[in-house]
């Protein structure tokens, strides 16, 4: 009897091992390109944010002001009828003085602001002048901790001082003695002092300043 050969069957399990394989790799490059497709677009967000904070930085660089939230104004560095009034309003409050120099700086440039005012309405030219006091008071909140802000609050007061006098000796020749007064006060701050430990001289200058600015208006 002839003997009958039966062939074994191949085995299923390497075409499904095979199958996986290929179906994991496909599966791979596609969630890749969806990844790369949420990348694009998160950078695209990205930049879109960075440009609008770099806007808004542009505007605050612009108005050069930091909050102040006594009298609810911004220090601008555009000079106003209001600048006088702005100032003699943020210094009647005297101990507000912070680690921050918050106070000082805000009455720096709401000063530099009544001056600018002042100067306009009478026909006095200082901008050259006052764009340097701008940059000596905007330094000074530059680092909140550093120890030399009474040698540049006192640079900034010298320079205000002068530009006061200016205004002084060709409108107001009887404020003489006044104007002296404010120049004192600026000298007499001590660069080897730490702000917070002479206030009193500090805002004996303000006092100064704004006493002056009131008998001009």
């Amino acid at each position: 009897m002839a003997e009958i050969k039966i062939e074994k069957k191949q085995p299923v399990w390497p075409w499904i091992l095979l199958g996986l394989i290929i179906l994991g790799v496909i599966l791979y490059f596609l969630l890749a390109d969806n990844d790369d497709t949420v990348d694009d677009m998160d950078d695209t967000n990205t930049e879109q944010v960075d440009t609008t904070y770099q806007t808004t930085g542009a505007v605050d660089n612009n108005t050069s002001g930091w909050a102040d939230d006594e009298t609810n104004r911004t220090p601008s560095s555009i000079a106003d009828d209001q600048s006088v009034d702005n100032y003699l309003a943020h210094v009647d409050n005297t101990t507000r003085m912070g680690v921050e120099h918050e106070y000082t700086n805000n009455a720096l440039l709401h000063l530099i602001n009544a001056v600018d005012y002042k100067a306009q309405e009478q026909n006095v030219n200082i901008q050259s002048d006052l764009t340097e006091i701008r940059n000596d008071a905007r330094a000074i909140t530059q680092n909140p901790q550093a120890t030399d802000h009474a040698e540049e609050i006192r640079t900034a007061a010298t320079k205000l001082a002068g530009a006061i006098e200016k205004i002084q000796k060709e409108k107001y020749p009887n404020l003489t003695e006044d104007v002296s007064d404010v120049k004192t006060a600026a000298q007499e701050i001590d660069t080897s002092t730490l702000t917070l430990d002479q206030k009193d001289k500090i805002n004996a200058f303000f006092n100064e300043a704004a006493d002056a600015l009131r008998k001009m208006s």
